[in-house]
């Protein structure tokens, strides 16, 4: 049977690319707003020199960041980027003295001979709290009822008549701007004795911008024209969709996203990736939970893994005694679900947090053949 909400589905939306980025405008020098009301910030994290420290090290270096990390609780979105790009511009400076140039001159030889094999890695954060307004739908306007009855109002007109603008307050935005900045300096403040975090400025944050949507460097290059309008000024470059990958600019680009988590994490899970010869950037998204409706959520898995873990016939006994566990086929899988979600809740009890976590690789290139072979390395990493 055709369906005509599939078929009309691309053409409705079918737009310009700036309409489908949620940049609105910096608010002040270090935050930026979105369209949905939302804030954030930008961070340039220097990382940690992981291959001159030992197992014991990295372990305390990674539980120094989890740590830190618990500062941002539900509302808050965590956002990570790790860019990596070959032949990188090494800077060299010049000096009066004839013996030190020379020795700089034979230094500069000796990496020009190695460019092809060296790589930069620059890492960033992004910092992104929800806004009162930033949820949309009928449930998310009846549950502000009560406390935003105007902005409740207004989203419940927008869901009879199609419209999209929202409308943001100052003391919401100055309120939210202030826990904002609270946490991210909490965090900067727990990082500081090892790492020199840096708040990005409104042309560092604009140039980050850039960076996610554009590849050649001189479409990158610039600087913000207006403090509003960020999702017309960050797009510089033209975007062609073909069957299987995307050409922005020059560059052919592949998206990979991660469908399930991996089982275990430890120091260094990804550093298989770093050895790809490619240009990538990796993101990932953490969005922590609060604890009552990560325990209701565990508590809901638990109850289906139990019920399901047995077969429909066995389940029809009229008591337990009429049956014999004998007979009874028990799925062992769903009962070492059942105990994993278990230990869950024990590490709920214990001070932990749960949350919702996405990786996405952006991987891009000026050649095809190279990029789908880097494409398929990619897939057997992650």
């Amino acid at each position: 049977m055709l369906r005509l909400d599939k078929v009309i589905k691309p053409w409705k939306e079918a737009a310009a690319l700036c309409d489908h980025i949620n940049l609105y405008g910096f608010w002040n020098e270090t935050a930026f707003l979105t369209k949905s009301g939302d804030l954030g910030m930008v961070l340039g994290v220097p990382g940690v020199d992981y291959e001159s420290l030992d197992r014991a090290s990295q372990e305390y270096a990674v539980k120094r960041l989890e740590s830190a990390l618990k500062s941002f609780g539900p509302g808050f979105h965590v956002y990570q980027y790790l860019f990596k790009s070959n032949r990188p511009d090494i800077p060299f400076a010049s000096y009066d003295d004839p013996v030190v140039q020379a020795a700089i001159e034979q230094r500069k030889q000796f990496f020009e001979a190695k460019r092809d094999h060296l790589y930069q890695i620059e890492i960033f954060y992004c910092i992104l709290l929800e806004g009162p307004r930033s949820k949309t739908g009928l449930m998310a306007a009846l549950s502000r009822l009560f406390s935003d009855p105007a902005g409740a109002g207004a989203e419940l007109k927008a869901q009879f008549i199609g419209n999209s603008m929202k409308t943001l307050l100052r003391s919401q935005i100055e309120s939210d701007l202030a826990q904002l900045s609270q946490r991210v300096q909490a965090f900067t403040r727990q990082l500081s004795d090892f790492m020199q975090i840096e708040i990005l400025d409104q042309n560092g944050q604009f140039r980050f911008f850039r960076r996610l949507l554009n590849y050649d460097e001189r479409r990158i290059a610039g600087r913000p024209r207006h403090t509003q309008f960020l999702d017309y000024q960050v797009v510089n470059s033209d975007l062609e969709a073909e069957r299987d990958h995307l050409r922005v600019g020059g560059h052919i680009v592949r998206v990979l996203t991660m469908k399930e988590a991996i089982g275990e994490t430890r120091p260094l899970v990804l550093d298989a990736l770093l050895k790809i010869p490619g240009n990538f950037y990796v993101v990932t998204e953490w969005m922590p939970l609060a604890a009552d409706k990560a325990r209701k959520e565990v508590d809901k898995r638990r109850r289906h893994f139990n019920i399901s873990k047995t077969g429909f016939v066995s389940q029809l006994g009229n008591s337990d005694t009429a049956v014999n566990p004998r007979d009874v086929l028990v799925d062992e899988s769903k009962q070492a679900d059942i105990e994993n979600l278990g230990d869950c809740l024990r590490d709920l009890g214990e001070g932990q947090s749960l949350g919702e976590f996405s990786l996405t690789i952006v991987l891009y290139g000026e050649w095809s053949a190279r990029l789908f072979l880097y494409q398929r390395k990619s897939e057997k990493l992650v």
